[in-house]
């Protein structure tokens, strides 16, 4: 039996997890069709190997709004190779364990001792940037590799944080395209002066946090005035206090580094106040459930992403295997595109598993590591995120970010395709 905060993703195609919170949860399963029987005297069939891959997911706390259809991505993911790829090469299917842990750390970090001990696994894959980072030691200490949904640039530097892993660009190499974008349309469309930028985000939140220093550093080179970063709750439901400030300041621009549910809020208060300024979220602070809940105020949102969003299939035709696998397995909802991050972190185990198989016959958390240090513009799932290079001194993926803009509902493309940042020694780990 499951407690409240379990949930099990069975190789098959079974799942056993109603999503939390109040969320929709994934389209139940088609039930599994009974075996025939051997015929006597047969040899009986030898049952596909498993390899488990243990997960934490965030689908009750204050990231759940994205974490619910990111978690519905993973589980997606690993249904599609069990069973329209026959499992991994060498190394059979997956069995994808995962756990909701509210988007706290201490419970992350008893998840974590559980999954040790339990499964001793190669690979888990994590979540959010504060828990993430408190269990960097412990990841690179018991040599389990760490692919997680934190892109903090906090976890590219394998001197320090040897076992962390993630497919698309960094919070940090996000932001500084959104800078390099913003001043690029302030050279053509601004006034003669210098623009006016103001960070607002969680400060209570690593996660937030972590590219702030990117953002106001690429900034001030460029010639921005920064205003006073404005604090946004995670839960935020009021953000007018906030806005004024920024509209004393004059801001021209707004990051802001939360997640959707605020977003709205912010995007909201925004519109209500007449500030004036473009908003520029973060990866985790956009996607079509924003534009649910902002409505009109959504219209002119910018977002920095380190991948396509749904609707720019003709530019990478991987999504089109992510809707044939929603069709199939569901959720009835469409989802938002935090799925397409779920499946893509489960791809990337998957590849990193094959690849450590062929490489050294044995799967083990030092062979995985060792493997994907190899990997050298490796594509992921067919155009959906950039390929991905990590070496043993560097483990930016990618310095590759789309910006984009909600028009009339929908998603455009704001940057004239991917901003590739300088992959600066100086900028590896923050």
């Amino acid at each position: 039996m499951f407690t409240r905060r379990q949930f099990l993703v069975i190789v098959g195609g079974t799942t056993l997890s109603a999503l939390l919170g109040g969320c929709a949860g994934p389209q139940a399963p088609k039930p599994t069709p009974t075996p025939t029987p051997t015929p006597t005297g047969a040899a009986t069939p030898t049952p596909a190997k498993k390899f488990v891959i243990p997960a934490l997911f965030d689908l009750s706390g204050p990231t759940s709004g994205v974490g619910v259809p990111y978690s519905q991505g993973a589980q997606n993911c690993t249904r599609w190779i069990n069973e329209k790829e026959g499992g991994i090469p060498g190394v059979g299917q997956i069995e994808l364990v995962g756990t909701d842990y509210g988007y706290k750390i201490p419970e992350a970090v008893s998840v974590y001792n559980r999954y040790k001990s339990q499964y001793n696994p190669a690979v888990i894959v994590g979540w959010g940037t504060g828990d993430t980072e408190a269990l960097s030691k412990n990841v690179a200490q018991d040599k389990i590799v760490y692919i997680s949904a934190s892109y903090s640039s906090h976890l590219d530097d394998p001197s320090k944080t040897p076992y962390n892993f993630y497919p698309v660009a960094s919070y940090s190499d996000q932001a500084r395209a959104a800078v390099m974008w913003m001043k690029e349309w302030w050279d053509k469309e601004g006034e003669n002066r210098k623009p006016r930028l103001v960070c607002a985000y969680d400060f209570n939140s690593a996660y937030a946090r972590a590219p702030i220093k990117a953002v106001k550093d690429l900034a001030q080179s460029l010639g921005f005035e920064i205003g006073s970063d404005q604090n946004v709750g995670l839960r935020a439901t009021d953000t007018s206090s906030q806005v004024l400030a920024m509209k004393d300041f004059g801001a021209d621009f707004v990051w802001f580094g939360n997640t959707v549910g605020s977003g709205a809020v912010i995007a909201k208060d925004i519109k209500k106040f007449d500030l004036g300024a473009i908003l520029v979220m973060n990866q985790w602070g956009h996607d079509e459930n924003l534009i649910k809940l902002a409505g009109e105020a959504a219209d002119g949102v910018h977002g920095a992403t380190g991948h396509y969003y749904w609707g720019f299939e003709s530019e990478a035709p991987g999504l089109k295997t992510l809707r044939k696998s929603i069709e199939e397995y569901g959720p009835e909802e469409f989802p938002a595109s935090p799925f397409i991050r779920g499946w893509l972190n489960v791809r990337t185990a998957a590849l990193a598993l094959k690849d450590a198989y062929e490489k050294f016959g044995k799967i083990t958390g030092e062979n995985v590591k060792k493997a994907m240090e190899t990997w050298k513009d490796k594509e992921i799932e067919n155009g959906i995120s950039p390929p991905v290079t990590y070496t043993p001194t560097d483990h930016r993926p990618t310095t590759k970010a789309l910006i984009l803009k909600i028009e009339n509902g929908k998603y455009v493309m704001a940057s004239d395709g991917w901003v590739e940042i300088e992959r600066k020694p100086e900028w590896l780990g923050w």
